[in-house]
């Protein structure tokens, strides 16, 4: 009996030990325990510079008062037109061109610049008309925040290119600060809304990233910027669908299948702090501890660094910050891409070879209507699981199992309508 019980005190004990090692292990991963971090300071300005007619203070206003961020922030003027990515061109991706045929994405996609130049690039991308709304507006200038916040909706439906030629400050310090760069601040009312009640539950440091980077689509009929969230729990790619399917909606038909399609934008948000959260959310990392690095000035000051770029291109990160848990971050980084990009790349040439197949049984009346119209559904769903991977900007470094999952749901649907058609999507 003695020794049984010598047992059970022993094991617990190294239950304790083994949770306590746990326990330093995350911390000593968590970006406010790693010793030699710089912590950023800013102090309130005296006085606020003047505000342009709209209420937003330019950044440059701020540049001698923030030199350090002012400097670093100009630094993205550096993420420019040259050597860009035209991915429709000579074919590079030709699934973006079937699945998107009949919708904007189809006419014009390229590789992002930096934010400096995002009223150049809405202006210019190839998507607009005569028609566009000023909707499109939404997160490429403080001025159209602003603007929304004075006059409220109606701006969402003002005319894109009269609205748009009224403006001249691309995303800078107002979006994230308002006029005042010591407070974060979400200035996007479709934002709030999504978030609702759950506005504590993410740092506010990514919030006022996520306002922007994640998916929404255009209400039908009051097209206000929306999103198809209620609550950080829902944000992910599942009680998204759910979302969309319960309201019927579409960003548009396709012609010769008659599926009711869904365009998804860049939901990084939802690939970090949704679904459960990533790996380096659940560590206590948000968006600028990795895109914003705090680093010293040559006066000793320390700052965040806002010239947004990956943390990959950033040595000093690494080497003060992700070399505490990782031997090669790069390495496993590039290791993901390559695996992820590669299957998202081929799981949308599979989608388009499904398309074709789904045409083609149209076309020879080889299918019935309540098939017809579950492959529909399929080409939809499928789809959509797709773009939700292949419009997030990491290629699946923010969130590897999440990127796996909602392939492995696009996969499935597809095998489904392979079963119905008779006809394999696979490659030969």
């Amino acid at each position: 009996m003695k020794r049984v019980t010598i047992s059970k005190k022993l094991m617990l004990w190294i239950g304790v030990a083994c949770s306590l090692a746990l326990v330093l292990t995350l911390c000593a991963c968590a970006p406010k325990q790693n010793p030699g971090n710089p912590t950023p300071t800013a102090e309130k300005a005296e006085v606020t510079p003047a505000a342009d007619q709209f209420g937003v203070v330019h950044a440059e206003s701020w540049k001698d008062i923030y030199p350090n961020q002012y400097d670093s922030y100009m630094k993205n003027l550096e993420n420019n037109e040259e050597g860009k990515a035209d991915f429709l061109a000579d074919d590079q991706q030709p699934e973006i061109k079937t699945i998107g045929k009949g919708y904007g994405y189809a006419k014009y996609y390229t590789e992002p610049l930096s934010h400096l130049y995002s009223l150049e690039t809405v202006g210019n991308n190839g998507r607009v008309s005569e028609k566009t709304l000023a909707n499109c507006i939404t997160c490429k200038s403080p001025q159209f925040s602003a603007e929304v916040q004075q006059k409220g909706d109606v701006m969402f439906t003002a005319n894109f290119r009269e609205t748009l030629a009224q403006y001249d400050e691309p995303i800078s310090c107002y979006n994230c600060h308002e006029n005042d760069p010591t407070q974060l601040v979400v200035t996007q009312p479709n934002w709030i809304r999504a978030m609702g009640d759950d506005a504590d539950k993410a740092p506010m440091s990514a919030q006022v990233c996520g306002q922007c980077h994640n998916d929404y689509y255009f209400d039908p009929v009051t097209k206000v910027t929306s999103n198809p969230y209620n609550g950080i729990a829902s944000m992910n790619p599942d009680d998204s669908l759910a979302w969309y399917n319960r309201i019927d909606f579409a960003d548009w038909t396709y012609e010769s299948t008659g599926a009711k399609m869904i365009a998804v934008r860049h939901a990084e948000f939802e690939y970090v702090f949704g679904s459960g959260g990533s790996h380096m959310a659940n560590l206590g990392y948000s968006c600028n501890n990795c895109h914003m690095a705090p680093t010293t000035a040559s006066d000793g000051s320390a700052y965040s660094d806002h010239n947004w770029i990956s943390p990959l291109d950033n040595p000093e990160l690494i080497e003060r910050d992700c070399s505490k848990c990782h031997s090669d971050i790069t390495a496993e980084v590039k290791a993901w891409q390559e695996e992820l990009d590669g299957q998202t790349h081929q799981v949308g040439l599979r989608a388009e070879r499904f398309i074709h197949n789904f045409e083609d049984a149209i076309n020879n009346n080889s299918i019935n209507d309540e098939q017809k119209t579950r492959l529909q559904t399929i080409q939809r769903e499928a789809c959509f699981y797709w773009n939700f991977v292949s419009a997030e900007n990491s290629e699946g470094a923010h969130n590897p199992t999440l990127t796996r999952d909602t392939l492995a749901k696009a996969t499935n649907l597809l095998d489904e309508a392979d079963a119905i058609l008779g006809v394999s999507s696979k490659q030969a």
